[in-house]
């Protein structure tokens, strides 16, 4: 009531006193961006974040946030809710100021964060956890069955009117199917001993995979740990589920797909950096290996007249392998939660 007496009488005139007492609830907020407008608004969790923050977003129909409007709304913000398209680095957090306390990235990977650039400002970081580990594995079952039964290619017999003529003439010897196969896990993570599960339903005859140490879990599913080299030769399916860092950038280039068989299938569902991309579209071309399913890839959005985009052996996904409604209202909940428990300095839910 003090307060109010000292505003100026034209103020008090042009709000009156319920309105203005509204504005400055607001104006004194905490700002919390969000880099999309379409993050499902789950409650209460969102509710809470509405009531805590003066929230900012980007209409998602307008592309992504570019980098300059990013660096811009993230000025003065206490919170941020981003996603993999959004990097945060020194750049970014020397011009978005010393307001950020919480970071929450709408991802299970945060390649696209700085840690240890974000840590020594005490800025605090969740993920959305081992939400999308099932969600993922399936996808990396359908990528893998579309690509080596051919999809694309039926797809197109269909569109160019050649269907006749094709399954007469044309008698196609290289398809293999999941049952009896070698498949080939790189990175025996969630998503991976995941996916590894769901292959034993389809009779595969062995799974190997890669890891920094034998896996207790692999070991129980029959698995066996190799050398990359040695996962890549032997395997009939390959499926990259590891985690983008330094020390697997590019970790399958071209010494990799050379050692591949001719009809060996490649699924990639974790980041595109992972791949020697220019390599690959090589050996897809030259027909060097059977084919592969990526719905992660360098640059995304992937222009529409790229080379991978011509490939009739190669199947392609806007990087939606974990885009279900039920994984996308978790993994909006926990991401508010997050914010939430992490801003008040309780214990986030999943925190790097």
């Amino acid at each position: 009531m003090r307060f109010w007496k000292l505003i100026n009488p034209q103020v008090k005139q042009l709000f009156g006193k319920t309105s203005f007492y509204r504005a400055f609830t607001i104006m004194s907020k905490p700002k919390l961006l969000l880099t999309r407008d379409d993050y499902p608004r789950v409650s209460p969790a969102y509710d809470i974040l509405e009531e805590m923050f003066d929230i900012d977003t980007y209409p998602v129909s307008e592309g992504r946030m570019p980098r300059d409007i990013f660096i811009e709304k993230l000025k003065g913000c206490s919170a941020l809710l981003c996603n993999p398209h959004q990097k945060v680095d020194k750049e970014v957090l020397d011009r978005s100021g010393e307001n950020l306390k919480v970071i929450a990235t709408f991802s299970v990977g945060h390649d696209h964060l700085h840690l240890d650039e974000i840590k020594s400002r005490g800025i605090r970081v969740g993920t959305v956890g081992p939400v999308s580990s099932d969600t993922v594995a399936e996808y990396n079952i359908g990528l893998a069955i579309a690509v080596s039964r051919r999809f694309q290619q039926r797809h197109n017999w269909i569109a160019s009117g050649e269907w006749d003529l094709k399954q007469t003439q044309t008698i196609i010897s290289d398809i293999i199917g999941l049952k009896g196969a070698t498949v080939g896990i790189v990175g025996l993570g969630n998503i991976g001993l995941e996916t590894a599960k769901l292959l034993k339903a389809f009779k595969v005859s062995k799974i190997l995979y890669t890891s920094r140490r034998v896996k207790e879990e692999g070991t129980a599913l029959g698995a066996q740990l190799v050398p990359l080299d040695t996962l890549c030769a032997e395997s009939d399916f390959i499926f990259v589920t590891c985690a983008l860092t330094k020390d697997t950038e590019q970790l399958i280039g071209r010494k990799q797909f050379s050692l591949m068989k001719p009809t060996a299938i490649l699924v990639n569902t974790s980041r595109g950096g992972l791949l020697d991309q220019e390599a690959l579209v090589e050996f897809l071309k030259d027909k060097k290996i059977g084919g592969a399913g990526l719905d992660v890839m360098i640059p995304e959005p992937l222009p529409a007249d790229h080379p991978l985009v011509q490939l009739d052996n190669c199947v392609l996904t806007p990087h939606t392998s974990s885009a279900t409604k039920a994984v996308r209202d978790e993994k909006s909940s926990t991401s508010a939660e997050n914010i939430i428990r992490g801003y008040k300095g309780e214990p986030m839910i999943y925190e790097l």
